[in-house]
């Protein structure tokens, strides 16, 4: 087994989890938000983020913003798997675990609601190694030496938009809420993660969109919940980040279900 793949959920008004980590891990999140603590050293992850966790390190999460809560995909990788894709088994120095983040793609996105629906239920192994070799691929190590994602006005920013929801909102109101001018938002923002801010939040409906889907009769009615115009709005975004159209997804998706 070339890793162990455990999900989490953690509901809002639960306590959030704690403790002493007791492997090396890269964590995915697919749905909320929530603080990751190490030590002085903290920082906020969503579906746009992989955590790596250093084993031996004692941490907290936390759910900064009332009524969201988290669920992951925690991947804990064999030593040789670490070997590999990290340069050592206790890859504590690695820029990934040293920087504890790093962007999700589209596509690792989509490989990790790939790997929820599939799970390793041990009927194929060589299959389910792969697709958990492929998921890490897409967050290691190129993508995880990303530039330093700058201040707390960018975490701020993020937990406003959770706050909001799928909300269709302004620069000036997020800007007002943060405390900074919308200029220096968006500067700042667009430095530390890499695109700006109506960008980040496209990825976080387009991520509610492949949790939902396979679940979801009437797609129109969840674009409009998502915040889009019309479902052909939904679709062009849809199609232009992961390669198909929202029913192909939702159609793979239950015919992934069902076998």
């Amino acid at each position: 087994m070339v890793a162990q793949v455990v999900e989490i959920w953690t509901a809002a008004d639960a306590p959030p989890p704690s403790g002493v980590i007791e492997r090396h891990a890269v964590v995915l999140p697919y749905e909320g938000l929530f603080g990751f603590r190490v030590g002085a050293r903290s920082d906020l992850f969503d579906a746009q983020r992989a955590l790596f966790v250093t084993a031996g390190q004692e941490y907290a999460d936390s759910h900064p913003v009332e009524g969201v809560g988290h669920a992951a995909l925690v991947v804990r990788p064999s030593d040789e798997v670490l070997e590999e894709l990290f340069g050592s088994s206790r890859p504590s120095a690695h820029i990934a675990f040293h920087r504890m983040g790093a962007s999700m793609t589209a596509r690792g996105r989509m490989r990790t609601q790939r790997l929820r629906r599939v799970g390793r239920a041990g009927d194929n192994p060589l299959r389910d190694d792969e697709r958990v070799l492929a998921t890490l691929r897409e967050v290691a190590p190129e993508r995880a030496a990303s530039a330093d994602r700058g201040s707390r006005i960018v975490d701020r920013a993020r937990e406003v938009l959770h706050a909001l929801g799928f909300e269709r909102v302004t620069l000036d109101r997020i800007a007002r809420e943060v405390g900074v001018s919308p200029n220096y938002l968006t500067q700042a923002f667009t430095r530390a993660e890499g695109q700006p801010l109506y960008r980040y939040q496209l990825g976080l409906r387009l991520n509610r969109a492949l949790v939902e889907l396979p679940h979801s009769d009437d797609i129109t009615a969840l674009a409009l919940d998502l915040g889009f115009s019309s479902h052909a709005h939904f679709s062009t975004a849809f199609k232009a980040s992961f390669g198909q159209s929202p029913s192909e997804y939702r159609a793979g998706a239950r015919a992934v279900v069902r076998a």
